[in-house]
């Protein structure tokens, strides 16, 4: 079996594995980066194709360009379920084609000379060392491949290629529950008119047409094409979301004479992130780290800082050689810092919204209780303001709705819980397991008394 070493192998060239390998690449580390798919391929992945423009400012990553942008975005409007309310919530942000934006990324990557690319390889295994992740064993041309390395990045989505194969006890193999998950459908749409208010993408709330999730309409304003699906929570028994997407949405009056161009489905993880990045020589980003927004999915940008989080901790742990998780741990601080115990928090406002009825949704919205600011801050720090805890709590008060009271009181006690306990982040790996244990004990506890 032919052996190629590197410092870094990544698994996975989407947004996560080339936003690594762009910050690896100007560091001088030899890096590897593989993909079943072939170049032409790359970033191919039924998704939404939204990103915030204040996710790319922030990690000084190129920004979209020319065709790369495929409508410019200047803010949300969610629906309720009846269509009656709405709130238009303001951010400015791209629809981008992610495959041009992955492979331009990639290129320029690969022209600093230390980063390779091998398209139509397979991971099949990691190989593991005195506890140590070592390289992987890898599928090209039909020959099995040994690539070494001091650190794997797994970017490999959904799929986790390398984590579902590590030792159960380690953080980074947590699998996810299926109650965690929206199974979503997509498809792209050539429509017959012109869609209305097109620089803002809409989001409806409908647990009939998405259960425990919601349906889109994303204009992509600059090429005349819809991004149109739906998403439903996993583990519930709901239908097929394509069922769902043909019986509810299809003849709408936006797209009911439009013409297909794309279509697919993929899961998308909606909780909070995994409790570790990193362990001895492996990492995990992206939506391997279940990264994506508990709220609404979007997983882009939040890939992409993970991906920011590991690159620096890699740079750091090669001054000194070593690669165990305390080498690496650094990752774990900084991501949640900078988003994860916003999506920790986010995730407890995101269990309470899908025990909410279509009646509960409908008055919060149509009765003006909810403001555009209230969703921007919630969605920006994941911290619900007592402003407008108090205002919900008047309005179940003068609706005799004392169910929705105790959750929201609840919803407020335990976001502010989560996020105490993520400024807690240990800083070590031998505080790890206490703080964990906690965690855990905390969502499980807010479950129970949500349900």
């Amino acid at each position: 079996m032919q052996s190629y070493r590197y410092e870094v192998v990544i698994v996975g060239a989407g947004i996560a594995g080339t936003s690594a390998a762009w910050f690896l690449s100007r560091t001088g580390l030899k890096v590897c980066i593989i993909d079943w798919r072939s170049w032409e391929n790359l970033g191919d992945k039924p998704c939404a194709d939204a990103i915030s423009k204040h996710h790319i400012e922030h990690l000084g990553i190129p920004e979209p360009k020319g065709d790369e942008i495929e409508g410019i975005i200047n803010g949300a409007t969610i629906f309720s379920p009846r269509e009656d309310a709405y709130l238009k919530v303001p951010g400015e942000g791209y629809e981008i084609n992610t495959s041009l934006y992955v492979k331009n990324l990639l290129a320029n990557a690969l022209e600093k000379g230390h980063v390779e690319f091998f398209g139509r390889t397979k991971a099949i295994a990691p190989i593991i060392k005195d506890g140590f992740v070592k390289g992987i064993i890898a599928k090209r041309n039909g020959n099995r491949i040994e690539l070494l390395s001091n650190v794997v990045i797994d970017a490999s989505g959904m799929a986790r290629v390398v984590a579902r194969n590590l030792p159960k006890q380690w953080p980074v193999a947590e699998p996810i529950n299926a109650e965690d998950l929206n199974i979503a459908y997509r498809e792209e749409r050539i429509p017959s008119s012109e869609i209305t208010d097109s620089t803002w993408i809409r989001i409806y709330l409908n647990n009939t047409i998405a259960p425990g999730g919601y349906w889109w309409l994303f204009p992509k304003n600059r090429i005349g094409v819809v991004n149109i699906g739906l998403g439903v929570q996993g583990g519930k028994n709901y239908p097929n979301p394509k069922d769902l997407f043909y019986k509810y949405i299809v003849n709408r009056y936006e797209i009911r004479y439009s013409k297909v161009i794309k279509a697919g489905g993929a899961p998308v993880p909606t909780r909070r992130p995994i409790a570790s990045l990193v362990w001895n020589g492996i990492a995990v980003i992206g939506d391997a780290a279940y990264t994506a927004n508990p709220i609404h999915g979007g997983g882009k940008g939040p890939a992409m800082k993970s991906a920011k989080c590991i690159a620096e901790a890699i740079i750091e742990a090669s001054t000194r050689g070593h690669y165990s998780a305390m080498d690496l741990w650094m990752a774990n601080k900084c991501y949640a810092d900078i988003y994860g115990a916003k999506q920790a928090a986010l995730d407890i406002f995101r269990i309470f919204l899908q025990s909410l009825s279509d009646d509960d949704l409908e008055y919060v919205l149509k009765k003006g209780i909810v403001k555009s600011s209230d969703i921007l801050e919630a969605s920006l720090t994941g911290i619900l303001s007592l402003s407008f805890v108090d205002k919900v709590i008047r309005f179940a008060l003068a609706l005799g709705k004392p169910s929705l009271l105790l959750k929201l009181k609840l919803v407020k006690e335990f976001m502010d819980r989560v996020r105490r306990l993520y400024a807690k982040y240990p800083r070590d790996v031998q505080s790890f397991s206490r703080w964990l244990n906690e965690l855990k004990t905390t969502y499980s506890e807010f479950k129970s008394k949500i349900t």
